[in-house]
C-alpha cells in the first residue's frame, strides 16, 4: 500500500537541465575537494604524496578539464540562449577563458607531478608550490563566477538545492 502522506524528498523534474544541472553541482563539489587536496600537498612540500594518490589526483585534473568546465559551460549557454545580454555574453567568455587557463595550469600540474613521483622528490618546491596555487585559486574562482551565473540565469536555483 502507498502511504499518500510520505514526503517527497527528491527536487521536482525542472526541465531538460536537471541531469547537468545535478551534474554541475557533484562537479563543483568534487573540484573544491581537490583543491582543498592540492592545498595541502602545497603545505607539506618539499614531501610528496603516495605515488597512488598521486596518479588518482592526476586524473581528477584532468576530468576537470575534460569534463567538468565542458559540462559547467554547456548548462551556462544553454541556459543564456533565451536570455542572452552583452554582459552575459562577456561573463560568459571570461569564464571559458579561465577554463582554458586552469587547463594549461592542471596540464603543467601533472607534468610536474609525474616528473616528480618519477624523480622521488620534488625540484624547485617553492616554484611547485606556486603552481598549485595558481590551480586551485584559479579552479575557486571559477567555481564561484560559475555558481553566481548559474544564480544570475536561474533564480530559483537556491530553491532546488534546499
Amino acid at each position: 500500500m502507498i502511504d499518500s502522506d510520505a514526503a517527497m524528498d527528491f527536487a521536482p523534474d525542472d526541465g531538460p537541465f536537471a541531469p547537468l544541472r545535478a551534474q554541475f553541482h557533484d562537479d563543483h563539489d568534487a573540484r573544491l575537494g581537490l583543491c582543498s587536496e592540492l592545498e595541502q600537498i602545497a603545505d607539506m612540500l618539499p614531501a610528496l604524496p603516495a605515488p597512488a594518490r598521486v596518479r588518482r589526483l592526476c586524473g581528477q585534473i584532468d576530468c576537470a578539464a575534460a569534463l567538468h568546465f565542458k559540462r559547467a559551460d554547456t548548462l551556462l549557454a544553454g541556459l543564456a540562449r533565451s536570455q542572452e545580454t552583452p554582459m552575459l555574453t562577456d561573463l560568459r567568455r571570461q569564464l571559458a577563458e579561465m577554463h582554458a587557463m586552469d587547463t594549461v595550469h592542471g596540464e603543467d600540474l601533472i607534468g610536474r607531478f609525474r616528473d616528480s613521483t618519477a624523480r622521488g622528490s620534488v625540484t624547485r618546491p617553492g616554484e611547485f608550490g606556486y603552481m598549485l596555487r595558481c590551480y586551485f585559486d584559479g579552479c575557486r574562482r571559477a567555481i564561484a563566477i560559475e555558481s553566481a551565473l548559474l544564480m544570475l540565469l536561474d533564480p530559483d536555483e537556491d530553491r532546488r538545492d534546499n
